[in-house]
């Protein structure tokens, strides 16, 4: 069953993308011999908003329970053709979104929508990116510090172990601020954040991670003594998605992952210049260090 608000969210985004002529063919699609005038209860000669057009499809393609199918029209319309025009569906990540929030996931993959209680959190592009797309994305780069010498000391399976509790450790954090883990290869990886103050989140994230590193250390589970030391650095910027996050060629993954390696010192987190504009001062007070990496300034909790 669809809800009320779920439906009025569904008429606004063919209202404000579509005009009537289009939402017409929209409705034709679905059912060919749709009258919008019809079921809007006006005479033909009378001219209707997009709006009420749109408003009049959705009130009927919810009684002839077809909703799911008109929903999937609009999603896959984005970038797609529409009576010879390309459409591209302006408000469709804030739509998709809204979908999430009622248990209805579009699956970019196997273009399937449903319903479904899988945990938003697994999916990797939160539900919403579609391949191919670029979008604003923070990217944090995390790894252990001397991960050389302690699997030399401790030898494989036992780091194996490590690993294995370091990033279920990372993921509860990263859960938390709405992030999602795109790649993790044992002693580090690469966390992406999204949609609304994902500057800010990813950044409060890291924070988090490093204040709780303490406490992972002395778990009874961890079977090392020596206490794990994680670098972390952050960027952000317009990147190109992809459902395959491990092939992502990015400027702003790269810088992360190199101001991290580079230009981070063990046990602390660093942030380019493009992460600091977007933070409120409160936060940029603890970001007080300042240094030039790779000809642009970062700022590091040092």
């Amino acid at each position: 069953m669809i809800d009320l608000s779920l439906l009025n969210e569904t008429t606004a985004i063919i209202a404000n993308n579509l005009t009537p002529v289009e939402i017409e063919s929209l409705g034709k699609i679905i059912y060919s011999p749709y009258d919008g005038h019809k079921a809007a209860g006006v005479k033909n000669h009378i001219t209707m908003s997009s709006r009420k057009c749109a408003n009049a499809l959705v009130q009927f393609i919810n009684k002839s329970k077809k909703t799911f199918q008109l929903i999937k029209l609009i999603i896959e319309m984005d970038d797609s053709s529409l009576n010879g025009k390309v459409k591209n569906i302006e408000g469709l990540e804030a739509y998709l979104n809204k979908l999430i929030k009622s248990d209805i996931y579009y699956d970019f993959k196997k273009r399937k929508l449903h319903h479904s209680k899988k945990n938003a959190q697994k999916m990797i592009n939160w539900g919403v990116l579609k391949d191919g797309k670029t979008y604003p994305i923070t990217i944090m780069s995390l790894d252990i510090v001397g991960n050389s010498k302690m699997v030399k000391k401790h030898g494989t399976k036992t780091m194996e172990k490590v690993y294995f509790h370091l990033r279920s450790f990372v993921e509860k954090k990263v859960h938390d601020y709405d992030g999602r883990i795109w790649n993790f290869a044992g002693d580090g990886g690469l966390i992406a954040f999204t949609s609304k103050n994902h500057v800010m989140r990813s950044v409060l994230c890291s924070l988090d991670i490093r204040a709780a590193l303490s406490v992972f250390n002395i778990h009874p589970d961890i079977p090392i003594k020596d206490n794990i030391i994680l670098r972390l650095a952050l960027d952000t910027g317009k990147i190109k998605f992809s459902l395959d996050t491990g092939h992502i060629v990015s400027d702003t993954i790269n810088y992360a992952a190199h101001l991290e390696k580079l230009g981070t010192l063990p046990g602390e987190i660093a942030i380019s210049e493009n992460i600091k504009k977007e933070l409120p001062p409160k936060i940029v007070k603890v970001f007080s260090d300042k240094n030039m990496f790779e000809n642009i300034n970062s700022y590091s909790t040092v």
